[in-house]
């Protein structure tokens, strides 16, 4: 008997088997756990579906915010975490409660066979958000599109903001591959397609399967003048054609024309810089200057350098870089910063975080750091692995409080 979100937490990460993964066969576990609860999945209101190697989650967090703000009881489905595993399932900008996610949790324990723990998460939010009057409703893929967890819903507007080589020991080693993988969202019933700048190679493929499939799709190119990191401003212009195009497709056509005339572009800019979305180039202190972004494999690492060189160009960074090493990045992914001292660390969850055992742990790193920076000329930068990001980012807060 699951009584407290904390069982219900440590229940649902002893089912970690990521092998299952590659067996390409997670939907017959997901939808049969689905048809004892009911199909929740077949209860949904109209879903944003959003993928990408890059971005989806900041794609994701801006259109549900942009919904909410335009009036309608939004659910958001991300992953991974940041500070709290309830941040995983949410509607308008608040997280599952301890309580729900208790409850929903034994419900979903309750019909339990073999599922993986991605897919009984995912399980418990598509249940929740059945059963929770929604307007509408954003899901952000786990990895790649066609075998993940989320793919049993059926989307209104499918999104995909980016293409690289990541995961490619389970969605392929080409960018055609991966490409193919991540279009896989895309279904008969799907309204619309929308997708970032991606590279010839997975544009044709991806473009080659919305014409067989027949849905229109097209390719967002242009920018928001957000003040969230350079290539936000990419992030942010393709969820509001996202948003639009999705509100165009459920509502009737003078509701839609009063919601897109009430989001002028300034008033649209101003709102998305007050978005919160914990570790995309989050600024958590100003004095000194410290940065937190998940960038996790080569693609991520080069728009966090691209960044900080456009907007932090004349200081210099000090980079704490904790990263897994199956991900193919290593302090060589900073060499076109000028000004950049990178500090590779480990950190506590992992073993094999990195290609030496001889990297500096990250407290200690982050300690000296502290104490020696030149506010007016230095500034830090934690990155790497998400997961190594989310403790670091704890840990520097509450820190930084105690000064």
């Amino acid at each position: 008997m699951i009584e407290n979100a904390e069982q219900a937490i440590s229940w649902i990460h002893s089912l970690t088997r990521p092998g299952l993964r590659v067996e390409h066969d997670t939907q017959k576990r997901m939808l049969a756990l689905l048809e004892s609860l009911g199909h929740p999945e077949k209860k949904l209101p109209p879903v944003i579906h959003v993928t990408g190697t890059n971005g989806k989650g900041s794609v994701s967090r801006f259109s549900q915010a942009i919904l909410t703000a335009s009036g309608f009881k939004t659910g958001l489905y991300i992953s991974p975490f940041i500070i709290k595993f309830n941040e995983r399932i949410e509607i308008d900008g608040q997280y599952i409660s301890d309580s729900d996610l208790t409850v929903y949790t034994q419900r979903i324990a309750d019909y339990y066979t073999n599922q993986t723990e991605f897919e009984v998460i995912t399980a418990i939010a598509l249940l929740y958000f059945s059963e929770s009057h929604l307007d509408a409703l954003v899901i952000e893929v786990g990895i790649g599109g066609l075998w993940d967890s989320t793919n049993v819903i059926d989307a209104t507007v499918a999104v995909i903001t980016s293409v690289g080589m990541d995961h490619m020991d389970i969605l392929g080693d080409t960018l055609a591959k991966i490409a193919y993988q991540k279009v896989g969202i895309v279904k008969k019933t799907t309204k619309a397609l929308l997708y970032g700048r991606l590279p010839s190679e997975a544009k044709e493929v991806v473009e080659k399967q919305a014409q067989h499939l027949q849905v229109p799709y097209g390719e967002i190119d242009s920018k928001l003048k957000v003040s969230r990191g350079y290539y936000q401003r990419y992030n942010a212009a393709l969820a509001w054609a996202v948003v639009k195009i999705y509100l165009h497709n459920i509502l009737p056509n003078e509701r839609f024309l009063e919601i897109i005339d009430f989001w002028t572009t300034d008033k649209l800019i101003k709102f998305i810089n007050h978005v919160s979305w914990p570790a995309r180039m989050e600024i958590i202190s100003k004095n000194p200057l410290i940065i937190v972004d998940g960038a996790h494999n080569p693609q991520g690492l080069a728009i966090l350098t691209d960044s900080l060189l456009r907007e932090y160009g004349d200081r210099e960074q000090l980079i704490v870089f904790g990263h897994l090493e199956k991900k193919k990045i290593s302090v060589r992914n900073f060499d076109n910063l000028p000004f950049a001292k990178v500090f590779p660390v480990n950190w506590e969850s992992y073993r094999q975080t990195a290609e030496s055992d001889h990297y500096e742990e990250w407290h200690k790193q982050l300690d000296e750091l502290l104490e020696k920076i030149d506010n007016e000329k230095q500034m830090i930068v934690v990155t790497g692995s998400l997961y190594f990001v989310s403790q670091a980012r704890i840990y520097l807060k509450n820190k930084l409080q105690k000064k």
